[in-house]
């Protein structure tokens, strides 16, 4: 499977993936999204669920390496004239690259929040997937803000970005999400079987 990424403005990434879909349907083969984070938000003593970009301005295109999708794109009046302006940049991505993100995002390209687990002195003992897999990746977490941030080799440069963290305060907590009260978060996220049966006996 071949992945490109599709550079643009940011905050018109929705637009583009739409535009793409209609004129190039999904299929097993072939799709076109963006990849999202989950973050705990605390305001005014309520417990948000938030998801944003994780890369703002890039959308993702993943089909067989064989099809000529850049070119069947680039026939594509209204996609032409966003290449044309500027406003669209199109690059294949490595393999290595297009592995580690559908390892970071998995199949419905969300990245989910990663369980973190302290001990009594406050050091790290435990962490879920999908931090876990970069442990040794990890420049500095934020407890309070709740998110870790980690330094990725991606698209041939250094790369620093933020995921989401769950502690376990927050466990059985209840939160909004999309205006909505969920149930209890444990209910909602699975976590590595390992580090979900810590969490209910350190609870």
């Amino acid at each position: 499977m071949q992945w490109y990424l599709l550079k643009t403005w940011k905050g018109r990434e929705e637009e583009l993936a739409a535009k793409i879909r209609r004129t190039i349907p999904n299929t097993r083969n072939k799709e076109c999204f963006v990849i999202v984070k989950e973050r705990i938000w605390v305001r005014q003593k309520e417990n948000i669920i938030h998801e944003e970009l994780l890369f703002p301005g890039c959308v993702f295109l993943t089909c067989p390496s064989s099809e000529p999708i850049v070119s069947q794109m680039a026939r594509i009046p209204a996609i032409a004239g966003w290449m044309k302006s500027g406003s669209l940049e199109i690059l294949r991505m490595t393999e290595e690259d297009g592995n580690f993100l559908e390892e970071l995002s998995g199949k419905d390209h969300r990245v989910k929040l990663s369980c973190v687990l302290k001990d009594e002195e406050g050091n790290i003992c435990k962490l879920s997937e999908p931090l876990k897999y970069y442990q040794e990746h990890i420049e500095r977490i934020q407890f309070k803000k709740r998110y870790a941030m980690i330094r990725h080799r991606l698209w041939g440069e250094e790369r620093t970005f933020v995921l989401g963290i769950l502690l376990k305060e927050d466990i059985h907590q209840e939160y909004l999400l999309d205006g909505r009260l969920t149930g209890k978060i444990v209910a909602e996220y699975s976590f590595a079987k390992d580090t979900k049966t810590s969490l209910m006996e350190m609870a």
